[in-house]
């Protein structure tokens, strides 16, 4: 084989690579392509330990029926076990059935749940709650509380000549 053949085969070789490349179809950056909305419709137990989330949404993803609390992905849960239906309950700050869509970017939530193997939360239930704040301590000077009677307050040092 000579070198113009090589070099022949080389770039044929290569062509058909950049072909084959731009065949593979890429879905995921397709515009357009929706999500599917994910619920946990099966859950295995043993798998899974209980958990519970007190913090802020982070996110809400209304494509995929998800939100992220805490850095967690909380999915809605919809199970059948053992003769029982454990669906997610989401509940106002009273504790009353509220719309899953009423959870905002910022509220309070208390998430309860079981977490997956997989690293997020099959939630069987998630409240927005009220945040308490600790009282913050104002620093607010005395009047009596001048330099002069500041001075008057101060212990003279000891000398080493008094010892």
């Amino acid at each position: 084989m000579t070198i113009r053949n090589k070099r022949r085969c080389r770039l044929g070789v290569l062509i058909l690579a950049l072909i084959g490349l731009q065949a593979i179809p890429v879905s995921a950056a397709e515009p357009g392509v929706q999500e599917v909305f994910i619920r946990v419709t099966a859950l295995e137990f043993d798998e899974c330990e209980p958990v519970q989330v007190r913090s802020k949404i982070m996110e809400v993803r209304a494509d995929k029926g998800t939100i992220v609390v805490a850095e967690r992905e909380i999915r809605e849960m919809d199970v059948e076990t053992g003769g029982r239906r454990i669906k997610t309950v989401y509940l106002n700050p009273e504790g009353q059935p509220a719309a899953s869509d009423a959870f905002r970017v910022g509220q309070d939530v208390l998430v309860r749940g079981f977490l997956h193997p997989d690293g997020y939360v099959a939630a069987s239930e998630v409240q927005k709650i009220e945040k308490l704040y600790e009282k913050k301590i104002v620093y607010k000077p005395v009047a009596s509380q001048n330099k002069a009677s500041r001075k008057g307050m101060r212990q003279p040092l000891p000398t080493s000549a008094g010892q």
